[in-house]
């Protein structure tokens, strides 16, 4: 049966069966005859009637009251005299029955039955597959195992007010809008409305299958002062092609796959949303090119509301920007949500082979992918950027690696071998295993031989040894072996205003500066904090920016991570940030940038074990101080572990800066001389460090020491007192 029947046209059916297509004089003259009598016997009474439209007055209501159970001019009753369970029964026609309930269609004021009405629009009805063909706004209310179609001109607007719906649907989604302008969807205030996806879990793509319990083809707004509860079991909760806006409304979402999407932006500007996603993100985007107008695509954005977001992946997975301008949000992923269960997992990701064997034009790399099963894959790499990493400048190559492979061999053929095999090559690797934590693995070329080394992550490349950072994450097996972060950008994520509290089996906060996007260019890769208090608990990066980290203003407390804040250049000019990390606190990693360490404002607290191979200030560059305080504590060797440790220069200035550090040095300060102040320092304690003029309060101890040195414009300390 066709489910988008266009306004005024015959409804089309299976073979076999009739077809009717009435307006309302057609369907009131279709002998629909019964006695009155007869059908009050019936129905046992008067039905009670429940206003579907809020905007009916009293008086309306009263005298739609009166007319209802008349007989009309023809003899027929109004469907209002009988019950629509009673129908079957009490109604008889020349027709066959089963044809009159197979098809239909409705002009305003002329419902097919009480489940969807309008005043303006008009509906067509096939079998419990309702659709809308004409702009206008629709009332729904009731129980329905059916679905709601929109099929109207492009220019053309809709609004589906939810007024108490219980929906649900397993041949395609229970909202599926094909066609129009924009649709609002709203949920009325003071009602509870629920649309259920009972289809099985998607296993591949199908034509004509919606990718959400509502899907819809154009821009598409929920709204409301009522609540909508959306249940997805085939693919994503609530998913817009175009654009997706959230407002006012209590929303809870929950799928196998993403919760929320809109392929072309996303938008939160109110409301109370709880978003569920057992094997996907949360909240995503999916295009990044320009559109006809001229604007970017792909930008996730949180302007306001209560969010709470579970997800087995990314919370938030923008593939433009993140912006987060108001609100309170909660995000939970993998581990950390009790929602997470199969990951739902695209076909391909991106690898990186590592390697200091200068990039030629006479030679070209291929993985083979394999498994325990005789099943493989062939994957080309592409030559993508240098990079001077620590000691050594190293060569990336890019290439796309298969799902569902766990083991990988290493090839190089000359330039002019077209295919690749396993038997005629230059150099080869032996095999090993995809570690999933990672997406670069090192590679050295001996001969007719390729070793495979360390894995890592591509965009925090420092080379690690004395005085390096380490591949970001090198060494980390706690993260998760999916990308699991809390926000994601493929551009960059930018935190003006809000509450933003974070507990992430990966990074907290990305932003990617490798993804190259549909608008031609690569992201930018940078992280912006401007404002709004953000509390990060990550199993790896707190903050990363493949470029730029700049921390402007707000509050940042990262409680928990594997380093701290990590970008190619760290600029802090304001506001007050608390790392606590495993590794490094505050690392300056190699990238497109030479790797620096800035300071000119604000407050800056990191603290790090005292033993292993940790830094709590820690740049593969330079570190320059010209404001505002700097408190970092981390191992007391001097050589590769210390609280502060750069492969270039320290300089420090400026009238209002305070360098305080519990622990070793590997580079001095210049600019400024150094004092020491003895005391007892303990672990799980904060204190207070005096001047004259000034004073300054650590965060929280995580080693215990003896003694703090100080540069500071201030002059030496006075005095130094515990924090109860």
């Amino acid at each position: 049966t066709s489910l988008t029947p266009s306004s005024g046209d015959n409804v089309s059916t299976e073979p076999g069966e009739s077809t009717v297509h009435s307006s309302k004089a057609e369907t009131e003259s279709t002998a629909v005859s019964v006695e009155k009598e007869s059908a009050t016997q019936e129905t046992g009474s008067k039905p009670e009637q429940t206003s579907t439209d809020s905007s009916f007055t009293e008086a309306e209501e009263e005298s739609q009251e009166e007319s209802m159970g008349e007989e009309s001019s023809d003899g027929s009753v109004s469907e209002e005299a009988i019950s629509s369970e009673d129908s079957a029964e009490s109604i008889s026609s020349e027709a066959p029955l089963e044809e009159a309930s197979s098809s239909s269609e409705s002009t305003p004021g002329d419902p097919l039955d009480d489940f969807l009405v309008t005043e303006d629009g008009e509906v067509s009805r096939t079998g419990e597959v309702y659709t809308i063909t004409k702009a206008g706004t629709y009332t729904a209310s009731g129980t329905k195992v059916g679905q709601i179609v929109v099929d109207v001109g492009d220019e053309d607007d809709v609004e589906i007010n939810l007024a108490g719906v219980n929906l649900s649907y397993g041949e395609n989604s229970p909202i599926y809008i094909v066609n129009a302008n924009g649709v609002d969807i709203s949920a009325n205030k003071g009602t509870e409305n629920s649309i259920t996806d009972i289809r099985s879990l998607k296993e591949e793509d199908e034509e004509g299958q919606g990718e959400g319990a509502i899907y819809s083809k154009c821009d598409l707004k929920i709204k409301g002062t009522g609540s909508l509860n959306v249940v997805g079991n085939y693919n994503n909760g609530i998913h817009s092609s175009d654009d997706l806006t959230i407002q006012k409304l209590t929303l809870n979402v929950s799928a196998p796959n993403n919760a929320l999407k809109g392929n072309d932006s996303l938008t939160v500007k109110s409301g109370t949303i709880t978003a569920i996603s057992s094997g996907g993100d949360g909240l995503k985007t999916e295009n990044s090119d320009i559109s006809s107008k001229g604007n970017q695509r792909g930008t996730v954005e949180i302007q306001d509301g209560a969010v709470d977001i579970y997800a087995a992946c990314d919370g938030i997975d923008a593939s433009y920007d993140a912006l987060i301008s108001g609100g309170k949000t909660t995000i939970h992923t993998n581990k950390y949500s009790s929602y997470t269960g199969e990951i739902v997992s695209s076909s391909t990701s991106t690898m990186y082979l590592r390697t200091t064997t200068a990039h030629s034009s006479s030679y070209r790399y291929a993985v083979y992918f394999y498994d325990d099963t005789d099943g493989y894959s062939w994957s080309n790499a592409t030559y993508k950027t240098s990079m001077w990493s620590g000691r050594s400048t190293y060569y990336y190559y890019e290439l796309e690696r298969p799902a569902n492979y766990n083991n990988f061999k290493v090839y190089r053929f000359s330039s002019s071998q077209a295919e690749n095999s396993t038997t005629n090559y230059s150099s080869a690797s032996r095999g090993g295993t995809i570690n999933t934590n990672y997406d670069t693995v090192t590679i050295t070329v001996s001969g007719t031989s390729i070793s495979t080394g360390n894995w890592s992550t591509y965009g925090a490349q420092g080379q690690g040894g004395p005085g390096g950072g380490g591949p970001g994450g090198q060494g980390n097996t706690n993260k998760s072996d999916v990308s699991a972060k809390g926000v994601k950008a493929d551009n960059q994520v930018v935190i003006s205003a809000g509450t933003l509290d974070i507990t992430a089996a990966d990074d907290g906060i990305h932003a990617n500066g490798d993804v190259q996007l549909e608008n031609g260019n690569y992201g930018v890769g940078d992280v912006i904090v401007s404002g709004g208090n953000v509390t990060v608990a990550s199993d790896d990066d707190g903050l990363h920016g493949d470029r730029y980290l700049n921390i402007e203003g707000g509050k940042i407390n990262v409680t928990k991570s594997y380093e701290g804040l990590e970008g190619n250049q760290i600029n802090i000019s304001g506001g007050e940030s608390y790392v606590k990390a495993t590794d490094d606190g505050v690392n300056a990693g190699s990238g497109s940038l030479t790797p620096l360490i800035t300071v000119s404002g604000g407050y800056l607290f990191s603290a790090v074990p005292s033993s292993g191979d940790t830094d709590g200030i820690d740049s593969n560059g330079n570190i320059v101080i010209s404001g505002g305080t700097v408190i970092t504590s981390g191992p007391n060797s001097s050589r590769g572990m210390s609280a502060l440790d750069c492969d270039g220069t320290c300089k420090i200035s400026g009238s209002d800066t305070t360098l305080l550090v519990f622990g070793g040095t590997e580079v001095t300060p210049s600019g400024m001389s150094s004092t020491t102040k003895s005391a007892t320092f303990s672990s799980g304690k904060a204190y207070t460090i005096s001047y004259n003029g000034a004073e300054f309060a650590t965060g929280t101890l995580i080693s215990s020491y003896s003694s703090v040195r100080s540069w500071s414009s201030y002059g030496s300390i006075v005095s130094v007192s515990a924090i109860s």
